[in-house]
């Protein structure tokens, strides 16, 4: 399709706050503009079931994550690939040249606007509690990696060390509370998924090009992220 009958499609010819983006990412990449045209009924379906502006924000951080990824002309997208029956998958499968595949899921922490005073150190709770919602969507035998945006401040280094420090400590000393949150059934399975989790990003959702963020890799990930895709990915995300 072309760009204007692809928003047309997606959009039912209504007006909608996603359409200006998607407009201005249709029309700069022809990569992006296959992606959508690959998987324009998932999202038309997305974009029509989607209706309170924190998911719509949501789902625009989804599809910008796509279009910066399809910037490296070195990675090619799955939009939530179906791995397994009544199982979650991750938002994308991002495949390197031809020779390695990797998952990507993508979350948003929300901090509803408030004043950096009024959060306090529940900044690093939310955090946590984003991370380990996702962690049973993480595909074994696979690199994951995690991507969070936040939407009105930063979580500093030493902020996500302690977040997951935190979240480690919990799992070890096996507080039920903790893993009925989660929906782990003990500590043998959360670390059966935690150590599936090869890193970290957490960037601003409004990124400009070359601002920075912030990584965490897991030194306990079965598969690390190997070194070359790594970079590709930075890149992608951080401009």
């Amino acid at each position: 399709m072309l760009t204007d009958e692809l928003i047309d499609y997606l959009f039912d010819r209504q007006p909608h706050t996603l359409t200006n983006p998607m407009q201005t990412w249709l029309t700069s990449s022809r990569r992006f503009t296959a992606f959508v045209d690959s998987f324009r009924n998932k999202i038309r379906k997305k974009i029509r079931v989607t209706q309170d502006s924190e998911t719509l924000l949501d789902l625009r951080l989804e599809l910008d994550t796509a279009y910066r990824l399809l910037q490296e002309r070195t990675l090619s997208l799955t939009y939530e690939p179906q791995l397994a029956e009544k199982t979650r998958s991750p938002d994308f499968a991002v495949t390197f040249t031809t020779s390695l595949t990797f998952m990507l899921e993508v979350t948003r922490l929300r901090t509803n606007q408030k004043p950096m005073e009024e959060l306090g150190n529940a900044i690093g709770d939310r955090f946590a509690d984003a991370v380990c919602s996702k962690l049973g969507q993480l595909v074994h035998q696979q690199s994951n990696v995690i991507l969070v945006g936040i939407d009105a401040i930063r979580l500093t280094q030493e902020d996500v060390r302690t977040a997951m420090l935190r979240m480690q400590g919990r799992a070890e000393r096996s507080d039920p509370t903790f893993f009925q949150r989660y929906g782990f059934r003990d500590r043998t399975e959360f670390f059966r998924h935690y150590q599936r989790l090869s890193e970290i990003l957490i960037k601003g959702t409004g990124s400009q090009k070359g601002e920075s963020f912030v990584v965490w890799v897991n030194p306990q990930a079965r598969i690390p992220l190997p070194s070359k895709v790594r970079t590709v990915l930075y890149r992608s995300q951080g401009g």
